[in-house]
């Protein structure tokens, strides 16, 4: 084991030279300090104290700009104390309270807020013996910390225990009645202020009113607190209130944070029109924030050739760069303008940073496939229906009619999986790391033997799951996430014909205990298609049945109260509704999707009769144009059955292009029968 040589005894002299460079060190005479400072370590060079406020001094003259230096001199520092900060369990000696803090202070400049928050808690331990100043500083820092790692609940608790304890006057004297009248006023401003990030990170929206209405009657000018004032009337869905708010800050300067004011705005300014459902405008103000990012950065690279430090950053603007947060932002944006490769390409990027975060990965996956279909319609379009008949060979009597191969077509991607690409094998990739990334399924985790169980408690620190940059997600929203992944995913599987895993994640979807409607229409559906191609047409048919179709809402149960209530209140539904549309748009066309499909199982199956039959009924509910896919069913029911002058019929009327000869003929008004109405031409 490792022992220290005792320190010589402090002489009169030291203490004098230590008394007047604290007293410099006060006035901000940094310059005057390091000289006796210097003066001081030429005599103590063994003593850790005096090299680790030498470090101080000197990081203080450079106007933070030595960050590098600092670090390594704190490092030096923790060597000479033999003090292991990171290994250590707790904090060994009171002494090396402010080492600590101060490695916790270069940590979360840094943004490596989990290292610095580990430090605090082993310093926490001691909080009582701290000096006081010390101790406030520590577990403000704590708070923040906190708050930095979404742990709203505990930053509460802290600001609690503060209020009671380390900044209440007349702490070092016993005072114990009346602590609540006594907190220290220069700290009041601070604490409420923190009060009020953890209640809106909490979305407890009744305390948090009455205490930005505290805030806005003592700090109303305060750049801060109009910024949470804004954020609190946007999670109302007050959105035009918070842009109002936002629009009477300056926004030409930077914060004491280092944060970018023209940056902080504009990407609220996205959010919040995101959240109005205004994509292509907040793509505009999360590209104008981009903008103010690069520009930020530039100026403090510039300063920091200028001043030929280390790092040249000062402490504060070292994590400025919100690069990232805005890829993912701007990613999520595009993706809802229906730009699917700008998105993947943002994404892709803010990926690398936010691994951890399973929603991100579902959002690449959307991306891939959004870039190989862009919506259910497209089979409406008239490129897809000209594909029906792709031309005609020989003249007279012997010119021939080509149909099509179909829609579908298989695009192998020309690389491994692993590479990223907008492809399907990369989406299946993404999809894979989404459900390893949330928590065991409930459905199919072991159970917990019967004598163990009461030892076992459920808390909301277990279903939480890390989401950066935003909010770790609760159960609910882990639920939720759950069955959009698993849809995903079974899409994704028949797209690569993998019809077996398609089967079982339809299987599982359909087996969550909270799946909203258009989710259980969706599982039906992909279950229905992975059962024909595994020729398990029986099974298939009965799920296909339409009047099982009873609910295509986007929405839970439980929440279609509130929806109906904000659909009568029109200022109250805002920002209500669906952030993207889909297809189909109501129960109609969902089940005369459903009956088409059923139309093709029971044609696969050679019951050519109930095909057409749910083929005519499927086509006069589905709206116009037709998707291309019933022309091509349509003709093959004609042309098996030999009716010959039925299929001439349709192509006349709907593909008039690649028959110039038109020949008269009365039409058939049997069901199944595209009518020349139905289409578009």
């Amino acid at each position: 084991m490792e022992t220290s040589m005792p320190l010589p005894q402090v002489t009169e002299s030291q203490k004098e030279l230590a008394s007047q460079a604290m007293s410099e060190f006060d006035k901000k005479q940094y310059g005057s300090c390091c000289s006796l400072m210097h003066k001081l370590i030429a005599q103590r060079p063994t003593d850790p104290k005096v090299a680790h406020n030498k470090a101080v001094a000197e990081f203080f003259q450079s106007g933070f700009l030595t960050t590098d230096e600092f670090r390594q001199q704190l490092s030096k520092v923790c060597q000479m104390a033999h003090v292991n900060i990171d290994n250590s369990e707790s904090l060994e000696d009171v002494d090396h309270s402010v080492i600590y803090f101060n490695q916790a202070v270069i940590l979360y400049h840094l943004r490596q807020y989990k290292a610095a928050l580990n430090i605090l808690d082993k310093l926490f331990q001691y909080i009582e013996p701290l000096e006081e100043a010390l101790a406030k500083k520590a577990t403000m820092l704590l708070v923040e910390l906190y708050l930095c790692t979404y742990q709203p609940e505990k930053a509460m608790g802290m600001v609690h225990y503060a209020e009671k304890t380390v900044f209440t006057a007349g702490k070092n004297a016993g005072e114990k009645e009346n602590k609540e009248d006594q907190v220290d006023e220069a700290w009041k401003p601070k604490i409420s202020l923190y009060k009020t990030r953890c209640l809106l990170m909490m979305k407890s929206m009744k305390s948090c009113k009455r205490e930005i209405k505290s805030l806005m009657s003592t700090q109303a000018m305060n750049t801060a607190v109009i910024y949470l004032k804004s954020n609190f009337e946007h999670l109302r869905g007050n959105h035009k209130k918070a842009m109002k708010m936002l629009g009477s800050v300056s926004t030409s300067d930077f914060t004491e944070a280092g944060e970018c004011m023209p940056v902080m705005y504009n990407n609220n300014l996205g959010c919040i029109h995101f959240h109005l459902s205004k994509h292509h405008l907040g793509a505009f103000h999360f590209r104008k924030a981009f903008q103010e990012n690069e520009n930020a950065i530039k100026d403090i690279k510039r300063g920091a050739e200028h001043n030929k430090n280390l790092s040249g950053k000062t402490l504060n603007s070292i994590g400025m760069s919100r690069h990232f947060e805005l890829l993912y932002n701007m990613g999520i944006q595009l993706l809802h303008c229906g730009k699917a490769m700008p998105a993947f390409d943002c994404l892709v990027e803010a990926v690398q940073v936010f691994r951890s975060n399973p929603r991100l990965w579902l959002r690449l996956a959307e991306c891939c496939i959004m870039a190989n279909r862009q919506n259910n319609d497209e089979d409406r379009k008239l490129e897809k229906r000209l594909e029906v008949i792709q031309g005609s060979d020989g003249s007279g009597i012997h010119r021939k009619l080509r149909l099509g191969p179909g829609l579908k077509k298989d695009n192998p991607s020309p690389g491994t999986p692993a590479i990223p690409a907008a492809t399907h094998e990369f989406a299946a990739l993404c999809l894979k790391n989404a459900l390893h990334l949330l928590p065991e399924d409930p459905l199919t985790a072991e159970k917990v033997p019967i004598e163990d169980s009461d030892t076992v408690k459920i808390t909301p620190e277990m279903v939480l799951v890390p989401a950066p940059p935003g909010n770790p997600l609760k159960a609910a929203e882990v639920a939720s996430l759950r069955c959009s992944i698993l849809a995903a995913s079974a899409y994704v599987a028949l797209c690569l014909n993998d019809y077996t895993l398609a089967l079982l994640h339809a299987e599982n979807l359909l087996k969550q205990p909270k799946l909203t409607g258009a989710q259980r229409y969706l599982g039906h559906l992909y279950m229905a298609e992975a059962q024909v191609a595994m020729d398990k047409i029986a099974d298939a048919i009965q799920l296909l049945n339409p009047e099982l179709v009873v609910d295509i809402s986007l929405t839970l149960p439980e929440n279609k109260t509130e929806q109906d209530k904000s659909e009568r209140d029109p200022e109250a539904s805002e920002s209500k509704g669906y952030f993207y549309p889909w297809s189909p748009k109501d129960l109609t066309r969902a089940k005369a999707i459903a009956q088409y499909d059923l139309a093709t199982a029971h044609a696969i199956r050679g019951e050519y009769d109930k095909a057409g039959q749910n083929l005519g009924e499927s086509s006069s509910r589905i709206g116009t144009p037709l998707p291309a896919q019933m022309y091509f069913l349509k003709l093959y029911l004609d042309l098996i059955e030999g009716r010959r002058n039925m299929a001439q019929v349709v192509i006349k009327d709907h593909f008039g292009h690649v028959t110039p000869n038109r020949v008269e003929m009365k039409m058939n008004s049997k069901p199944g029968v595209p009518r020349p109405d139905t289409a578009v031409s």
